[in-house]
């Protein structure tokens, strides 16, 4: 499904961009804005290995721009940023990373709402997804498309009805990695209780979705309740809970009294998912924490896994200028060989990530962090672990202010 999608990154920016400029006549809001980003990096383990870690200093500069057109129905923009990154010591990893997205939502009519997102992205560096799935790659240039679509309508004052799409396409320049190709299709409905309890709407979601990957297909039904509720002005939590129907087919070349015979393995079974998550916002003060529990992509990694994922994230302002903020999060990945994967995936991986920002005026800004990465890889019975210091300046102007 979707194998034709054509992966040349400019037409993102084409197309929103035609979208973008066709409403300046609009009474709109444009801006064209040119950036620059330099970061120096120590990291103490580049590839992060569990044997053998190579430390080096990084240099990246990434130029960017972005235009942004709003009305008072239409909000969309589109970027572009290059990335190019220096090694001291390992200069065979030099690289240069490319980003470009697309993103707009409009309001048809008081009642219904559409938006879209695409994304195009070729990148190598290691830590790439550590950050949302706890899983981590080498150095291998990855190309990924990802293109969303969603749009959500207002039956009544209680009653609201979404609907979404994600696609999501990764191509490595690896036979060590598989190719991953996902295709997510969401309904959700929400109603508001207000008549039993303030700020509170009840919502039910019903997902399906199919990870392809070379010699396996992974069928994955689910469907949760749950309550979403303000607590006050500054709080606000969600909690869903449910349950997944998931079908893996894959073909596998297994050991018999004839050499090389092709069986193929269907694997089929029942399990929970569920959704917490805790959001605080103050003055000066912001935080928000998350658990998780569901079968997500696995990239690279041959398949899906059962992802248990405890996330946080917080920050203060400490004075106009300075703010400081603390990350974190504990992934658990399983799954079985010939169940979501083609291999066994048995992980445990820890992030913890504290920095402090300071902002020159609303131009110009940098920022000092350190980041401490460990996995546990438990089917081996080895670890992997990074300490990553860093410093980050950035310049941007809106040409059009």
């Amino acid at each position: 499904m979707c194998r034709n999608i054509n992966s040349n990154p400019r037409l993102i920016l084409i197309a929103v961009s035609f979208v973008l400029f066709s409403a300046t006549a609009m009474g709109d809001e444009l801006k064209i804005i040119p950036s620059v980003a330099i970061k120096e990096e120590y990291n103490d383990n580049i590839i992060y290995t569990s044997a053998d870690a190579k430390r080096d200093w990084i240099t990246t500069i990434a130029p960017e721009l972005k235009i942004r057109n709003k009305t008072e129905r239409l909000d969309a923009s589109v970027s572009g940023r290059i990335e190019d990154r220096f090694y001291v010591r390992n200069t065979y990893l030099n690289a240069t990373d490319q980003f470009y997205e697309g993103t707009g939502a409009y309001a048809v009519t008081p009642k219904l709402n559409v938006s879209g997102r695409a994304f195009y992205s070729s990148d190598t560096r290691p830590d790439r997804d550590i950050e949302t799935t706890g899983l981590a790659l080498t150095s291998v240039r990855r190309v990924r498309q990802n293109y969303t679509a969603s749009g959500d309508y207002r039956f009544s004052e209680k009653t609201t009805v979404s609907l979404s799409y994600d696609y999501l396409r990764d191509r490595y320049n690896s036979d060590l990695y598989s190719d991953l190709e996902a295709n997510t299709f969401g309904l959700g409905f929400a109603y508001d209780l207000n008549r039993f309890a303030q700020s509170t709407q009840a919502r039910a979601d019903f997902g399906y979705a199919r990870y392809s990957i070379p010699d396996l297909n992974v069928d994955n039904y689910q469907g949760t309740l749950g309550v979403q509720r303000a607590l006050n002005e500054k709080w606000g939590f969600l909690v869903a809970g449910g349950a997944r129907y998931t079908v893996s087919k894959s073909d596998l070349l297994i050991q018999s009294t004839e050499p090389h015979v092709q069986l193929k393995n269907d694997d089929r079974g029942w399990g929970m998912v569920g959704r917490f998550t805790l959001a605080y916002k103050g003055q000066s003060v912001s935080a928000d924490m998350a658990a998780s529990h569901d079968l997500s992509p696995a990239s690279g990694r041959s398949g899906a896994t059962k992802r248990t994922s405890f996330t946080f994230n917080t920050s203060r302002r400490l004075t106009y200028e300075f703010s400081a903020t603390l990350s974190g999060g504990y992934y658990l990945n399983r799954s079985a060989s010939g169940q979501y994967s083609t291999q066994k995936i048995d992980e445990n991986a820890l992030r913890i990530s504290p920095g402090i920002r300071y902002e020159f005026n609303k131009d110009a800004m940098i920022e000092a962090s350190y980041t401490y990465n460990w996995t546990k890889y438990n089917e081996s019975n080895t670890e992997a672990d990074r300490n990553l210091f860093q410093v980050r300046f950035r310049i941007e102007r809106d040409l059009l202010r």
